[in-house]
């Protein structure tokens, strides 16, 4: 195993508020991850509180289990991304399912790089709303 894929695996689990512990075995190596006891869990009524709060984004998940490919073109955050646009891919037993985005948006944050391992419903991207305002239309 490398140490990319070492990496990879560790930043999935520290994305993945639910899960605490990560145990992956391959032949002739063992990786066993645990978060800090820092690590903070919050009840599913203060979480939807926070969401309640939150500003208005459009997240772009995950629609099957596999490995994500960047896109030929790197977005890069406050990129504008029109509805439609292929973010990247998801390569699941060496077939590439695209994934779009849903709604017209600025790109808040990029959750996955290349060569990440993702979930069903895995958040990829985050977008705020394409707004006139935003674009300077009046």
């Amino acid at each position: 195993m490398n140490l990319d894929r070492i990496e990879a695996i560790l930043r999935l689990l520290q994305r993945q508020q639910h899960v605490g512990e990560l145990s992956v075995e391959g032949d002739g190596w063992k990786l066993r991850a645990l978060k800090g006891r820092g690590a903070f869990f919050p009840p599913s009524d203060l979480a939807e509180e926070a969401e309640s709060e939150a500003p208005e984004r459009h997240v772009v998940r995950a629609g099957i289990v596999g490995v994500f490919r960047a896109a030929d073109y790197s977005f890069r955050p406050a990129d504008y991304i029109a509805r439609g646009t292929v973010l990247g891919n998801i390569d699941a037993m060496r077939i590439l399912t695209p994934v779009h985005a849903e709604e017209n948006g600025y790109l808040l944050d990029a959750l996955v790089g290349d060569g990440d391992p993702v979930e069903y419903g895995q958040e990829l991207f985050v977008l705020t709303p394409d707004s006139a305002e935003a674009r300077g239309e009046t």
